[in-house]
């Protein structure tokens, strides 16, 4: 093309002439006709569009020669009006020779050829386990039928789909993932919107409260904003509304799933904020807990190997993903693995690490692992709860004998016989075998503290407490005895009369007046305590113990009402 320019521009045009006739000639001599077809011309840009008929106008007189144009007359036409200043249907008229008007697909059609497809990919040689056909109605229709108008249109998306699919399937929801697929090839601005918000919408539907006025005001808020983002708002607001209930929620929507936390995160829907990035990025680096990974552990994983695979969990951080799914699983524990995994679960409250926060709003992992525990003993019958309590009482190391009288105190609690927070959830016993294992627990508790250090128990604050409210007189001989040792009384400190508080300022330390319940006074717990200063004793305590004793003794000291973490640093120095 530049160089038929530049043989125009200096008076060659002449050598145009002889080659257009060689071609003429050429082609003549051809035995058959040429079909050049071009497609998709609608899909051009306004001037690419004008290109494209400026050439063919050019060419079109070339002997032979036949050219089949695809594209949709109304987009073309508009597209001409505006390039060339013209009528763009009278343009057309005059380079169309043979118009041939091929109308629409049939939406049935068009909606078979896209069931089709899925009918293979998902009900093929490896089927969806978890198909949800009343989600899967709700989501068509209001995510996926809207944006599909042709044959075509369907292609584009299946094939999309397809690989994503083959990618992810084990950890996505097949049918959210069509949906999102969808939006991404016929709606990007809405896909692009979901992305960018999707933290603030993911959930389920909470029952916090929320007015129908509040409701309205934040829909209209919203329909407002998507008004910018989308030509048409309210299917905007329909799509989002239906794939995600706390956004449904909020904006007063009819169409969404009424799916828990917990169900979300079971059926991996891209509203659970544990999968949702999933969706967009496609990498399974961002699933931390694979499925198949969890499955193995409560279907395959012996005892030996369930114990090591916990135990790695923690190592690298993991536990509090893998509790929280598992969570969403209790259901599926066959019944002949169920106490052995309940064991397992017991033992990792044990661990420190467990029962720590990641971060000021972050619940521990012992909290998920204390709910798959109650789910657990949800399922059994209450014989074998009381049988399971009493072998493992009798057998259990002094840590998981302290987590179990745990449970046994939440027992009590949810009959009211300890505090008056009852919670019906909790009854894994009646009340005549609750007493049974009460006197159980008594007995035990005579026998171990005569030859255990009771409170060295991990958590010995829920021996305290049951022992306290069911049998205060032998509490009261035990603690006399055992805070007569300086360690002691700094480990009832740091277990019972200590509260540490955390922000994103900082943390500190809050001690309450004669806080260990008349068995020393606080003078005397000061002095014992501070005698453990440059001990070889104190430098080999854990960190906790530590800072627990600096504070204590900078409370005591100052009157203060709390004390900061940045004073515990700036003094523990001097005790070591």
């Amino acid at each position: 093309m530049k160089r038929t320019g530049e043989e125009i521009s200096k008076g060659q045009s002449d050598n145009l002439s002889i080659k257009k006739k060689e071609v003429t000639e050429a082609l003549l001599e051809q035995q058959q006709k040429l079909i050049v077809i071009i497609d998709d011309i609608d899909r051009l840009n306004n001037n690419q569009i004008r290109s494209i008929f400026q050439i063919v106008n050019s060419l079109a007189g070339f002997p032979n020669m036949i050219y089949l144009l695809s594209f949709d007359r109304e987009v073309v036409a508009r597209a001409l009006s505006e390039e060339q200043n013209c009528d763009g249907e009278e343009y057309l008229e005059k380079i169309i020779q043979v118009p041939f008007d091929i109308p629409e697909a049939k939406q049935d059609l068009v909606h078979k050829v896209l069931f089709d497809k899925l009918d293979k990919l998902w009900f093929g040689d490896n089927p969806c386990s978890d198909f949800e056909e009343d989600y899967w109605n709700s989501i068509f229709n209001h995510c996926i039928s809207p944006f599909i108008k042709s044959i075509r249109d369907v292609n584009r998306i299946i094939n999309v789909y397809q690989f994503k699919y083959a990618l992810v399937r084990d950890e996505t929801n097949g049918i959210d993932l069509l949906a999102i697929t969808t939006l991404q090839i016929c709606a990007p601005e809405i896909y692009d919107w979901i992305y960018t918000n999707i933290d603030s919408i993911c959930g389920s539907v909470y029952t916090l409260g929320m007015s129908a006025d509040e409701q309205k005001k934040t829909y209209n808020n919203y329909l407002e904003s998507f008004e910018e983002i989308y030509y048409n708002p309210q299917l905007m607001m329909q799509v989002i509304q239906t794939i995600f209930p706390k956004f449904s929620f909020r904006t007063g929507g009819y169409y969404h799933s009424k799916d828990s936390e917990e169900e979300l995160r079971r059926k991996q829907k891209i509203a659970c904020n544990t999968r949702s990035s999933l969706y967009f990025t496609l990498s399974l680096e961002d699933v931390t807990i694979s499925k198949q990974e969890l499955l193995d552990s409560i279907n395959s994983y012996e005892e030996d190997e369930l114990n090591i695979y916990y135990n790695d969990l923690v190592k690298h951080n993991k536990m509090l993903e893998y509790a929280r799914e598992l969570c969403s699983y209790t259901d599926d524990i066959p019944e002949e693995r169920k106490e052995l995994i309940l064991t397992e679960l017991i033992n990792q409250l044990t661990i420190a690490d467990n029962n720590e926060s990641k971060g000021l709003f972050q619940a521990s992992p012992s909290y998920y692992l204390s709910e798959c525990i109650w789910k657990i003993l949800n399922s059994f019958p209450k014989e074998m709860n009381e049988q399971l309590f009493l072998k493992l009482l009798n057998s259990a190391q002094l840590n998981v004998f302290s987590v179990v009288v745990g449970l046994i105190l939440e027992t009590e609690r949810a009959y009211g016989r300890i505090g008056d927070n009852i919670n019906y959830n909790y009854r894994f016993l009646d009340e005549t075998q609750l007493d049974n294992i009460e006197t159980t627990i008594i007995n035990l508790l005579d026998k171990r503290r005569k030859k255990e250090d009771l409170l060295s128990a991990s958590s010995f604050y829920f021996v305290y407490v049951f022992w306290y409210h069911i049998d205060k007189s032998s509490l009261d001989e035990y603690m006399k005895t055992a805070l007569g040792s300086a360690v002691n009384v700094l480990k009832y400190l740091t277990k019972i009369g200590a509260n540490h508080w955390s922000s994103s300022h900082g943390g500190g330390w809050r001690f309450k007046s004669n806080g260990f319940d008349g068995y020393i006074s606080d003078e005397n717990a000061y002095q014992s305590i501070l005698s453990l200063k440059h001990t070889e004793e104190f430098r080999n305590m854990d960190e906790q113990s530590k800072r627990t004793a600096v504070a204590f003794c900078l409370w005591f000291e100052t009157k203060e009402r709390y004390i900061e973490d940045k004073s515990v640093d700036e003094h523990i120095g001097d005790w070591m």
